[in-house]
């Protein structure tokens, strides 16, 4: 077989060209695949690890858990829709407590003037204060005043209303304040959506 010797020995003629080149970027890629392999390892190393400080933390929890079942099961006398309102009146004792407070203020105001003693005359931030702070008393924010302060300023000697929108609770409410002599005589105020059908 001449022809098989001839086309062996020519391509063993030709292989020492290409096949050092071929080698060597066999080399490069194996290394590369190597380093990918090595990064690949290392970061899954430290995601165990971070995963072990997440088991530690909620091993915790599981401790924490059990030491609430404990106290919940031990105080199964305590009611929490009566813990709840209690709370609520709490929260409802300490407004009135609030808005006695201010009607204090405001009659001492007015004892004082009426001994004789010099008192400054209302006037329109006079009057708009004292409606802020009682809205604000009632646990309403985001206030404004509707009425101008011209009208403010004469509802410091005359009777008349501030028309007033507020929030509370986060629902808009509107209404007035009625004003007696630069005091306040009353808030009336009610949602807005009870306003329309």
């Amino acid at each position: 077989m001449p022809f098989l010797e001839d086309t062996t020995a020519g391509l063993a003629a030709e292989a020492p060209g290409w096949v050092p080149e071929a080698l060597f970027w066999v080399a490069i890629g194996g290394l590369f695949v190597a380093i990918l392999a090595a990064v690949g390892v290392w970061t899954l190393v430290a995601r165990s690890g971070e995963l072990k400080r997440i088991g530690v933390r909620l091993d915790t929890l599981a401790v924490l858990r059990q030491k609430l079942e404990v106290i919940a099961s031990s105080r199964e006398d305590l009611d929490l829709r009566r813990l709840e309102h209690v709370l609520i009146d709490v929260r409802d004792t300490q407004q009135r407590l609030e808005e006695s407070l201010i009607r204090v203020i405001e009659s001492r105001g007015e004892r004082e003037g009426s001994e004789g003693l010099l008192m400054p005359m209302p006037s329109a931030n006079g009057v708009a204060e004292r409606v802020l702070n009682r809205l604000l008393a009632l646990g309403y924010d985001q206030i404004h005043l509707v009425t101008g302060a011209d009208e403010l300023a004469e509802l410091a000697a005359r009777d008349g209303e501030v028309l007033i929108e507020a929030k509370k609770d986060g629902v808009l409410h509107k209404g007035r304040v009625l004003v007696r002599s630069g005091r306040l005589a009353n808030v009336e105020l009610n949602p807005a959506y009870s306003i329309f059908p």
